[in-house]
């Protein structure tokens, strides 16, 4: 197809919205730390519960800002200068619906003013399509989805 939109801005439009995510959890966790740390009297009972809810939180937001980084790791492993014919880790998949970039789950960027689902192989879409090739067709939930391009 010759309107395909260039693996590399697809691939940095993901870039760019994984550190954004990766920044917007790095923020918030400082900001919250400062509040939990940066308290001048002693807390009452109700104020210990409250700083172990933030604490439960606190630790979450950590869990997650790894899972973000991890999931950065991948995304710099994927050779976008490879020519994929069949769906797996790095296609570009192209279907009558939506375009999918098979990464980690970044969800909805654009990229060339289109846009692209940033789709993890985790995903039960994915299995869905997973070594299908273009003129293939797959099922999900229901939904018949047409491989238009796969690369």
């Amino acid at each position: 197809m010759d309107n395909r939109i260039p693996k590399s801005s697809i691939f940095q439009a993901c870039m760019d919205r994984q550190s954004e995510l990766i920044n917007n959890f790095s923020g918030e966790i400082e900001e919250m730390e400062e509040n939990m740390y940066n308290r001048d009297n002693t807390p009452s009972q109700t104020d210990r519960n409250e700083a172990a809810e933030q604490l439960t939180m606190l630790n979450e937001m950590k869990k997650e800002l790894d899972f973000l980084k991890y999931e950065m790791q991948i995304l710099r492993g994927i050779d976008i200068e490879k020519e994929r014919n069949e769906v797996e880790m790095g296609s570009v998949v192209v279907t009558d619906k939506r375009t999918f970039f098979v990464c980690v789950s970044i969800e909805e960027v654009e990229a060339e003013g289109k846009k692209v689902f940033g789709l993890s192989t985790e995903a039960p879409i994915f299995a869905a399509m997973r070594g299908k090739t273009k003129g293939e067709t797959f099922d999900m939930n229901g939904i018949k989805y047409d491989i238009l391009d796969v690369y």
